[in-house]
């Protein structure tokens, strides 16, 4: 048998710190760009690149749109290249190079088209990031503390949502535009290094030295642990036991497909939707809102966001919870809770202290809000690819679905963020803010109804338990298990 070299520091390279520490912060740096953009944009069409001022904001729109398109297609085919290929490594890499391409095409361009370029490879960038990385989670970690750790992910989102904006207006207004991409440009060298560093979970299983076949004993052991245990923690026994299953007729086209005829796939895409359509319409109304009240110049527009950021790191709690008890009650309770959150925005009218400090009460409270929301969904769409897949086993292929199930996920975020901004605008034109608050708030109570009897599976099915955080359920995996012992014993 060849041998092959080890890669250097490999067991810290794979470790699954490193693994959840590049994905955390590899979302928070594209988010991070994708606001920091934002406060300076008008600058950069106006003034270096020298638009004329009627046509400033329709060529910033379009550079929405380009970020818009590269998230929305990337996603689900970077989705199912990486199932396909199994390989999560070399795709966040891939991102990377078009990380770097937008960053240094917004820094540099001073002409229209490449400026939009740059948005695009921007919107590749996201697309890859939360497809793939947040699949490698998944990949790498138990089943049971996916939702732990996807709370850990969202609250890097947070961060880089609140963040990309602020710094983003504060460093242009002190030290100038070069200065904001310097800040920018720090980032993405920390991020080069995690990524290139980063190995996964399967690189840490080839290279260690150990026979390519299951020993007798080996499987023994593996068949104990799954039998005896109700929620086996280590995602990789559920893939040895998977890749143990006879060969599967393959469909034509990708088999991620099937997550879209699932009810409650379905039904998590549209929590999501419904999660990206309420942030983002509030995100385009408060701001001038504060402005008009409090007289708040663009930092103070952006602070207001602060409490919602600070309140948003409670995700890691609403992952143990997750982990505990299953995203039901975490997605209900968010949802009608958020609705009388949205409501009582009306509530500061006054340019008072009072007023201010209820706004900010408000605000945090959006964030507990969406802290019990976003780590919840995440969850969500990973176990509906795990319910799935126990129902037909192998229905996915050697690779999963994984990568796929977030692409979806990512789609249904951005369409939200699409919607969000025009409903809430156009509400608030055509009869004020007070009406736009509660509408965005009827839209949460709306999607609790659907939540409350379809998340973790649907809540009036006959015998039909909760659905677990394990890959594999228990009776399946006692089924299973004596095939791994035979096929031992074969070799």
């Amino acid at each position: 048998m060849e041998s092959r070299r080890k890669p250097i520091f490999l067991h810290y390279r794979s470790s699954r710190t490193l693994i959840l520490a590049t994905v955390s912060f590899a979302v928070f740096i594209d988010v991070f760009l994708y606001g920091v953009i934002i406060p300076i944009a008008p600058y950069v069409v106006q003034y270096r690149i020298k638009v004329p001022d009627e046509h400033v904001q329709e060529d910033i729109t379009y550079s929405i749109i380009a970020y818009a398109a590269g998230l929305l297609v990337g996603s689900p085919i970077f989705g199912y290249l990486t199932d396909i290929f199994q390989n999560r490594r070399w795709f966040m890499i891939a991102g990377l190079v078009a990380l770097l391409l937008s960053t240094v095409l917004l820094c540099l361009t001073k002409v229209l088209w490449l400026f939009i370029l740059g948005r695009l490879f921007a919107g590749i960038s996201a697309a890859v990031t939360w497809s793939v990385g947040l699949a490698l989670i998944t990949d790498s970690f138990p089943s049971d503390q996916i939702g732990k750790l996807l709370g850990i992910v969202s609250t890097g989102m947070a961060a880089g949502a609140f963040l990309g904006p602020l710094l983003g207006g504060v460093i242009y207004a002190k030290a100038g535009y070069y200065s904001v991409f310097a800040v920018v440009f720090a980032f993405v060298t920390i991020d080069i290094f995690f990524r290139l560093i980063l190995l996964e979970q399967r690189d840490l299983k080839k290279y260690e030295e150990t026979p390519n076949l299951v020993s007798e004993e080996g499987a023994i052991g593996i068949a104990e642990e799954v039998t005896e245990s109700k929620t086996p923690g280590d995602s990789n026994t559920s893939e040895l036991i998977r890749q143990q299953q006879p060969p599967i007729k393959e469909s034509w086209g990708p088999s991620g497909l099937k997550l879209l005829k699932d009810i409650r796939m379905l039904n998590s895409l549209f929590i999501t939707v419904i999660l990206g359509w309420v942030m983002t319409g509030i995100e385009a109304i408060v701001p001038l809102r504060v402005e008009q009240i409090f007289k708040f110049d663009s930092l103070g527009a952006g602070l207001i966001f602060l409490p919602l950021a600070i309140t948003s790191v409670f995700g890691v709690v609403t992952g143990w919870w997750i982990d505990k008890k299953g995203c039901r009650m975490p997605i209900v309770l968010g949802l009608v809770l958020g609705c009388p959150v949205m409501v009582i925005l009306r509530l500061p009218t006054e340019n008072t202290i009072d007023h201010k400090v209820l706004l900010f009460a408000i605000m945090a409270l959006l964030g507990l809000v969406m802290a019990c929301l976003l780590p919840a969904a995440m969850s969500e769409v990973s176990r509906c690819v795990v319910a799935i897949e126990e129902r037909n086993p192998g229905c996915f292929g050697k690779g999963g679905a994984f990568g796929q199930a977030f692409g979806f996920f990512n789609v249904a975020y951005s369409v939200g963020t699409v919607i969000g901004p025009i409903e809430a605008g156009f509400v608030v034109d055509a009869d004020g803010f007070e009406t736009a608050t509660w509408t965005l708030g009827l839209i949460f109570f709306i999607a609790a109804i659907p939540a409350a009897l379809l998340v973790d599976g649907y809540l009036f099915a006959k015998n039909a338990p909760e659905n677990n955080t394990s890959g594999v359920n228990e009776e399946t995996q006692m089924k299973r298990a004596p095939d791994v012992i035979e096929l031992a014993e074969t070799h």
